[in-house]
């Protein structure tokens, strides 16, 4: 986790943090969620970040038995440098807390007629959880608060860094593509800079092969057409700027009898 509370209640992150005070005592940290202490870890191979200091601590910064992994912490960290480049922001918070959830980013921006727009961004590094998709989505939503995932681009790589001709696709990446109108928005981390993907059905045919039957005519059988399924093709475009007063709800949108999203009701759609 990037963020604790000081002895005073007041958030600080890691990167801001000191081990000790001026008078060389030691500072201590706790957990914004269940206020157990906290380790605060500086070192030279890692993003630096706080950890709990007892590893059986039950809490929602702890996803699995070791907690969160170093390029989720990194992943946000950098998408909260990109959205602060590229937008006016009037509140910029990693881990912030909304009600019983954390958003692994949370802004908020003005927009037309001083009304204020309220973004929350998720990271996807390893997530497969479509029913955690699914609650987390809904939950903003419900309280007015457009939800942005942002997959890591490994996901769409091969070995070599190029993007790959062909992307076996999961539940959270067909409900974000649809909820996107045909987009999902993967960070490079290395770059710090994001990419919208469209995601193509792959078309394959069967191999046609010639038979003969007991008269011995012949009949050909196969060289029938199919899309691939569960893998798409991705066709990636750079996004310069990441601005989140562009992401607006599809006037045709309105006026559909159904929704484009197969995973939520009435979900603002962006793009």
């Amino acid at each position: 986790m990037l963020v604790a509370l000081t002895e005073d209640g007041n958030r600080i992150y890691a990167d801001e943090a000191q081990k000790k005070d001026q008078y060389g005592n030691r500072n201590k940290f706790y957990c914004p969620d269940c206020g157990s202490e906290l380790t605060l870890k500086q070192g030279t191979k890692n993003i630096w970040h706080f950890s709990h200091k007892d590893g059986n601590t039950i809490c929602i910064f702890r996803k699995g038995k070791k907690g969160e992994s170093i390029i989720h912490q990194t992943m946000k960290k950098k998408i909260k440098e990109i959205i602060e480049r590229d937008n006016e922001v009037i509140v910029s918070e990693l881990e912030w807390k909304i009600g019983s959830r954390i958003a692994d980013y949370y802004c908020e921006l003005k927009v037309h007629f001083g009304n204020i727009r309220k973004v929350a961004i998720e990271c996807v590094h390893q997530h497969n959880d479509i029913d955690e998709f699914r609650a987390k989505s809904k939950y903003y939503y419900d309280r007015d608060i457009y939800c942005l995932w942002i997959f890591n681009l490994t996901r769409f790589l091969d070995k070599d860094n190029s993007f790959k001709e062909e992307v076996r696709v999961n539940e959270i990446i067909k409900e974000a593509h649809t909820s996107y109108f045909g987009k999902v928005f993967a960070l490079d981390i290395a770059n710090e800079i994001i990419y919208a993907i469209h995601l193509s059905n792959i078309l394959r045919e069967t191999e046609s092969v010639t038979l003969y039957d007991e008269w011995g005519d012949e009949y050909d059988v196969g060289g029938e057409s199919y899309f691939l399924k569960g893998t798409k093709s991705p066709s990636p475009v750079l996004v310069n700027e990441l601005k989140l007063n562009k992401f607006t709800r599809k006037k045709a949108d309105t006026f559909l009898g159904y929704n484009r999203s197969i995973c939520m009701v009435d979900l603002p759609k962006w793009w």
